[in-house]
């Protein structure tokens, strides 16, 4: 599975700090190679084709269409709870690909 990322996205990676955006690229990489086979300490299903890619405390959205995932949402997570405004954004974006 190939991922690609929205512009806004990739500049949100760009900015993270060392140690996240290396655990963010080591899990993504996972993901490409293994797909949804890597469980859910990696991945979880969101809503419809709306899952959500772990890495430490980095959350990626990644909306799923055929063979291809997009990053369309990125967050430091903060609480336990995912805020529904950051779903509802990803819902949107996903709905411009």
């Amino acid at each position: 599975m190939k991922t690609f990322y929205l512009n806004e996205i990739q500049s949100l990676i760009n900015s993270l700090n060392v140690e996240d955006g290396a655990r963010l690229r080591r899990t993504r990489q996972f993901f490409e190679t293994y797909g949804f086979q890597i469980g859910p300490k990696y991945i979880k299903k969101i809503v419809n084709n709306i899952w959500e890619l772990r890495a430490g405390k980095v959350r990626l959205f990644l909306y799923i269409k055929g063979n291809d995932a997009y990053g369309v949402h990125l967050i430091i997570k903060k609480s336990q709870k995912l805020p529904k405004k950051d779903i509802d954004l990803a819902i949107k974006r996903s709905k411009k690909i």
